[in-house]
């Protein structure tokens, strides 16, 4: 349950406070997630190399997309939504045990409405910009950081979603 409703909350953090990056007004399409970046990255997989994004740390299977449609509409299916749960070694600022679940239940599908003002995208009250053939969306304290005893959030960090027009 609570993968639920964290699915559903990242899915609705996305269609309210959804940035875009594009030089011109071309969001119809489909947009394919390319990163899931947490501001100074994290070594998940042990093998020594901090990555920003996360999709290069985990197996997690990431087959999410967004269709923009010429009607106003933008639809989600496939939702990657692994469960990654980060607590920081007691006596320590930077080293960290990882619990990383896939989502294997199933997928969390969404549709909403869109409009475009210049190079803005207004998608639900979140308000997007186009440039070139990438879409970010950032989602201010989303990844939590626990104790090592996991009672208790010690920092957080901003989850940057970045999306690549097909």
């Amino acid at each position: 349950m609570k993968r639920i409703v964290l699915a559903f909350t990242l899915v609705t953090l996305l269609v309210t406070s959804c940035t875009t990056d594009a030089d011109d007004n071309t969001i119809e399409g489909i947009w394919t997630l390319t990163e899931w970046n947490i501001s100074e990255g994290f070594d998940i997989d042990g093998d020594g190399v901090t990555n920003r994004n996360i999709l290069n740390e985990i197996e997690c299977v990431n087959n999410e997309t967004l269709v923009f449609e010429s009607n106003g509409t933008v639809t989600s299916k496939n939702t990657f939504n692994p469960n990654i749960t980060i607590a920081l070694l007691n006596g320590t600022s930077n080293d960290y045990v990882f619990d990383v679940a896939c989502d294997e239940i199933g997928v969390i599908s969404f549709a909403s409405t869109f409009t475009i003002n210049g190079n803005q995208v207004l998608i639900n009250d979140g308000v997007a910009t186009l440039n070139g053939d990438t879409l970010s969306c950032i989602f201010v304290d989303a990844i939590k950081i626990y104790n090592e005893a996991y009672t208790e959030v010690v920092a957080t960090k901003d989850l940057i979603l970045v999306y690549t027009h097909r």
